[in-house]
């Protein structure tokens, strides 16, 4: 009795490990980053545009949580499901000013967007 016992509980760790696996890697494998750099015109160069936020929306899907550019213009938008968006680029605070859109399509592991210049 205590063998069936044993190995009953044994089983059951066992799969509650291999559920714990294939859980991660699910959630692992359909998730990408998009990451972009947003410059401002500087003359006739550009600079880096810290402080500007972006999301990426999708009618059927919503919005990404806000990301804000950093001392370098770098964003990164973690966890983002592959599949056709539009990049929103929020240059205002001022939440009747609409973001500047741009349609990207999110793949695995990394979405790299080309630089954009913000006004």
């Amino acid at each position: 009795m205590k063998k069936l016992h044993f190995a009953r509980a044994r089983l059951m760790r066992f799969g509650a490990i291999l559920l714990l696996v294939l859980l991660l890697m699910t959630g692992f494998a359909s998730a990408a980053t998009v990451r972009g750099q947003l410059n401002r015109r500087a003359g006739t160069s550009a600079a880096p545009a810290a402080g500007i936020c972006i999301t990426v929306y999708k009618p059927a899907g919503g919005r990404s949580p806000r990301a804000c550019s950093d001392s370098q213009g770098m964003y990164y938008l973690p966890n983002i499901a592959p599949g056709d968006y539009q990049l929103e680029v929020w240059t205002s605070q001022d939440p009747r000013v609409q973001p500047i859109r741009y349609p990207v399509k999110v793949a695995e592991p990394y979405t790299d967007i080309q630089p954009v210049i913000v006004p």
